[in-house]
Formats: structure tokens, C-alpha cells, sequence
């Protein structure tokens, strides 16, 4: 529940933010394209420079004070830092050096020269900060690292807004990112500073590396499973209104990763424990239950989305973005295949098969080239889509296969056919709605009807299926405050029969 909360926060803020800036028209969609790109600069610095030392530098600290061997900690901290921050600087001037040919390069004129130096400074100090959230994360200091990801996307949000709003456009939003980060630094520095002691000697760099390398290719293969869409319908079709629309709905889809990262996030200590205890059979067991709520959820959520993906377009950024609905619906879809595909990720990587997940995510990452350079050429968008919905398609099985070697995977097959027979009636009833509705009564009244309907329909689906049990109950009072335990109660005597 409480990183549900927390995700919830950073989705919020951020679909805030796109909301405003495309309702008030700070930003055009050729605006929005334009920032997607800049976004995908950003993020490939960032990963280039860290070389995934970040997650080196928690395991190896961790470790250390775990032995009790503070200055051996604190040496871990000092090399990784000097050696991020030397590359990252290297990386940054040769940057500063081309951003004229990059900025010809990625929008055909040098007038973003500046912009991706801003963009690139932010870079710089997420690379930072990110080092500093690996030693509170080494510290178990998880509260402070929820306040630094909260400040940095609060406040880079809200300026950005504010400055786009006031007239500056692309500039205010990559200001106001950069401003953030500054921010976020700041505390990020304050709540590391004094944790360690002062190290007196360096750390060898070359265990690190060999721990680092493998995790740095993998983040590779995720960067093009992640941008490789966004990227080729930005150099095939040379719309940057287009990529901005498309750029839009992922992230707008993105935001149903909350329904599945509590949960694999939560099993992933317990996966690994129970393997570690040569309890295979329990592995299966978490999976299944697992997969049981995730099926509940993730289903319905994603089926009556991608039904109603124009009505939700228009309404949270206006009527110009359904030209994305048919895309939006496929990667609604999708997401479905994702939520899955991450639990048996995380099921492979607790019991130590990262080496496999590598090579699914390089499997897939080609099939997905492969299929965007096929469809986007001729169906755009809804191309792009489908191209992520077969990759995704392909890494599942892959998933499947691979981890059937190590452990038994279920599913929850109960679950899995309940779900489906309670969510099916919804969509003759949503596409009804959508037509006529639409005409008659204004966005937010038709996507409010059309909520109601489709949260009734499943709810009354469940509960003629006698789908959800006692122990579904107990888990939530379990998850929730005490004070709400009396009112699942009354819903549970409702439900259960």
C-alpha cells in the first residue's frame, strides 16, 4: 500500500503536468515531440555515464556495513563517486562540444543547441543524485529517498508548468527540470552528508565493474525497448506533432504500471528467500497467488481503458490527441502482457537468472527494431503500437520458457477465467456509451457514466462468480490502517458467499 502511494504520487504529478501544459496549450504536440526527444538525450546520458554503478555502489556498501566495516563502505562510496562523476563530466563537455551537430542531427536545425545543454546539466546532476539515493538505499534510509523522488518531481513539474504557462514554452518546462534537479541535489547532499565516515583509502574499481557491466548491458537492451518506438517514428514520419501524441500515450499508459509494481516489488525478498531455502514449490506458490490479484486488477483496468481510449484522450488533453485512440488501445492491451511478464521477471532475477533476463531483453529488444522499421512505415502510430504489443508478446513466452527450466510456474487459472466472463459484458456496454454519449453530454460526464457502468458491471460479474474469498479480505486488512478494517469487514459479509 505505501508504495502504491508513493508511485501514485509521481504519476499524479506528472499526468498533472501533462494535462495542464496541453489543456492551456503551453505546449503544442510538435512541443511535446520536441520533448520526448530531449527526454530520450537525457536518459541515454545518464545511463552511458553510471555504467550502472548506482546499484554497485548499494550492493558493496550494504555489504560492507553489514560486516560492520564502515570505512570499507564508505571507500565503495568514494570510488564509485569519483568515477561516475569523472566520466560524467568527460561525457558532458564532449556534449557541450556537439550539441550544434547534435541539435542538427535530432531536429534538423541548431536552434536546440542550448536546450540540450540544459537538459544535458540536468543529466549531470540526476547522475548525482542517483548516487546519493544508492547510498540512502545502502542505509535503509527508504523515507528520505521517497522525499528526494517526490521534491525533484514536484518541483520540476510545477515550474515547468508555471514558466510554460508564462509564455517560454519547451525552454520553462527544461528550466524548470533543470531548477528540480538543482533542488533535489541540494537535500539529496544534506541527507547523505555524515552517514559514512571519511574514507581512507580507494576501493579496487575492477570487481565493481565486473559486477556493474552486465546490469549496464541490460539497462541497454531495456533504453531500446523503452525509446526504440518513440525514436523511429520520430525519423520515419518526421512529425514531431505525431511523436508528441504518441510520446504522450505511453506515458499516459505507463501510469497503470501502479497496478503491478507494489506487487512485484513486495514478492521480491520472499522470492528470493524461499529459493534460497531450496523451496522451489513456495516460489510457485508466491507466483500464483500473485498472479491471482494481479489478474483481478490489471484486466479489467486495461480492457475498459482501451475501450474508452478517445473519451479519455479528449478529456485529459483534449479532443486534437484521439488521432492516438486506436494506439492507445493497442498499448492498453499490452500493458496486460507487461504486468505479467514483469512478475516472472522478478521471479527470474530473485532467484539469480539475470543472465537470462539479459537475454530476453536482447531477443526482444531486436524483434522490436525488426517489427518498427516493418509497420511503422506504413500504419505510423498504430504500427509503433502494434510492434510493442507483439515484443511484449515475445518476451513473455520467452519469460515463460525460461523460468519452467528453474521452478513450476502457475498462473491463477480461477482467477484468470472469472476475471474474463466479469469484464467481457463491460465492452458492448462502453462502446454503447461512447457513441451517442458523446454528443449529448460533455467529456467528463460521458467518461464519469462510463467508469461507473464498467466498475459495476465487474463488481456485479465477481460477485455472481463468487470470485473473491475470505483470504482476499484478510490480505487487505492486513495491508490497510486498522481504522479501515471494520468497512472491508461489511464489504466482505456483502461479497463473500
Amino acid at each position: 500500500l505505501q508504495i502504491t502511494i508513493t508511485n501514485a504520487t509521481q504519476y499524479l504529478v506528472m499526468g498533472l503536468f501533462y494535462i495542464i501544459v496541453t489543456k492551456t496549450n503551453a505546449l503544442t504536440e510538435a512541443d511535446i515531440g520536441a520533448l520526448s526527444i530531449l527526454t530520450f538525450l537525457s536518459t541515454t546520458f545518464i545511463l552511458i555515464t553510471d555504467l550502472a554503478l548506482p546499484t554497485a555502489l548499494t550492493k558493496f556498501t550494504s555489504e560492507n556495513l553489514g560486516k560492520n566495516q564502515p570505512q570499507e563502505a564508505a571507500s565503495v562510496v568514494r570510488t564509485i563517486t569519483k568515477t561516475v562523476v569523472a566520466l560524467s563530466l568527460a561525457c558532458y563537455i564532449t556534449a557541450i562540444l556537439l550539441s550544434q551537430q547534435l541539435s542538427r542531427y535530432l531536429f534538423g536545425t541548431p536552434a536546440y543547441a542550448p536546450l540540450i545543454i540544459l537538459i544535458l546539466i540536468h543529466a549531470f546532476l540526476s547522475t548525482i543524485i542517483t548516487l546519493c539515493k544508492s547510498t540512502l538505499q545502502a542505509l535503509y534510509l527508504f523515507g528520505k529517498i521517497a522525499i528526494l523522488t517526490i521534491t525533484f518531481i514536484g518541483i520540476s513539474r510545477a515550474i515547468g508548468a508555471t514558466l510554460a504557462m508564462l509564455h517560454m514554452g519547451l525552454s520553462g518546462v527544461v528550466v524548470g527540470f533543470l531548477a528540480g534537479s538543482i533542488i533535489a541535489l541540494s537535500a539529496a547532499l544534506i541527507f547523505a552528508r555524515g552517514k559514512l565516515p571519511k574514507p581512507t583509502h580507494n576501493t579496487p574499481l575492477k570487481p565493481i565493474l565486473i559486477f556493474s557491466l552486465p546490469l549496464f548491458m541490460s539497462n541497454l537492451t531495456l533504453l531500446v525497448l523503452n525509446w526504440a518506438d518513440i525514436m523511429i517514428v520520430r525519423f520515419i514520419t518526421l512529425d514531431y506533432s505525431l511523436t508528441g501524441i504518441y510520446y504522450l500515450i505511453i506515458n499516459s499508459v505507463s501510469v497503470l504500471s501502479i497496478l503491478w509494481i507494489p506487487i512485484t516489488t513486495t514478492i521480491f525478498p520472499a522470492l528470493s528467500a524461499r529459493y534460497g531455502l531450496k523451496k522451489p514449490e513456495h516460489v510457485t506458490e508466491i507466483i500464483k497467488t500473485s498472479s491471482r490479484y494481479l489478474i483481478y486488477i490489471i484486466l479489467p483496468s486495461c480492457i475498459s481503458l482501451a475501450t474508452i481510449s478517445s473519451t479519455a484522450l479528449t478529456f485529459f488533453y483534449g479532443p486534437i490527441y484521439t488521432i492516438g485512440a486506436l494506439a492507445f488501445s493497442i498499448l492498453s492491451v499490452a500493458t496486460i502482457i507487461i504486468a505479467f511478464y514483469s512478475l516472472l521477471t522478478t521471479a527470474l532475477t530473485a532467484i539469480g537468472k539475470t543472465n537470462q533476463v539479459l537475454k530476453i531483453n536482447f531477443i526482444s529488444a531486436a524483434s522490436a527494431v525488426i517489427a518498427l522499421l516493418t509497420l511503422v512505415p506504413f500504419l505510423q502510430i498504430i504500427g509503433a503500437a502494434i510492434a510493442r504489443l507483439a515484443t511484449q508478446m515475445i518476451s513473455l513466452t520467452l519469460a515463460i520458457y525460461v523460468l519452467r527450466k528453474y521452478v513450476k510456474v502457475k498462473l491463477d487459472k480461477e482467477s484468470l477465467w472469472k476475471s474474463v466472463v466479469a469484464s467481457t459484458p463491460t465492452i458492448p456496454f462502453l462502446i454503447i456509451l461512447e457513441s451517442p454519449l458523446t454528443t449529448k453530454t460533455s467529456t467528463i460526464q460521458t467518461l464519469t457514466i462510463e467508469i461507473l457502468v464498467a466498475t459495476s458491471i465487474y463488481l456485479l460479474g465477481l460477485y455472481a462468480l463468487r470470485a473473491l474469498k475470505s483470504q482476499d479480505f484478510e490480505l487487505l486488512r492486513q495491508s490497510f490502517p486498522k481504522s479501515l478494517s471494520k468497512y472491508i469487514n461489511i464489504i466482505e459479509k456483502v461479497i463473500v458467499r
